[in-house]
């Protein structure tokens, strides 16, 4: 379940969802990269080829890529948003294994305190 908090409500406009849409960070891997946090218009997203709603509180608020959705699928995530000279920017508080790091496996050498690369 994706929960929204109240700072990221307000910044929410009534006719935008969060999108979690996916960066990516290699180009021989389609599956090597981020998910990272937008708003967009809800008309727009709703049209966007493959984007999944995901469970989320609001229900309706939030959108995924097809691989961002794999990443945060069943994770317990709040997103919240901060304005900085009048923009906003929204986050999230998904665990360092989501994405690029938790495809490679690096997030669980870090959490052992293993160096990211190379052998321990």
């Amino acid at each position: 379940m994706i929960r929204l908090t109240e700072r990221a409500r307000a910044a929410l406009r009534e006719d935008e969802v969060i999108v979690a849409d996916w960066a990516a960070l290699s180009l021989c891997c389609g599956c090597a990269g981020e998910a990272w946090l937008r708003p967009a218009r809800r008309h727009l997203a709703a049209r966007r080829r493959g984007f999944r709603q995901l469970p989320a509180d609001p229900a309706g608020s939030v959108l995924a890529h097809p691989l961002a959705a794999v990443s945060l699928a069943g994770r317990e995530v709040v997103v919240d948003c901060r304005t900085r000279l009048g923009l906003r920017h929204f986050s999230c508080d998904a665990p360092d294994d989501s994405g690029l790091a938790g495809l490679t496996g690096l997030a669980g050498r870090r959490a052992r305190g293993l160096p990211a690369g190379g052998r321990a």
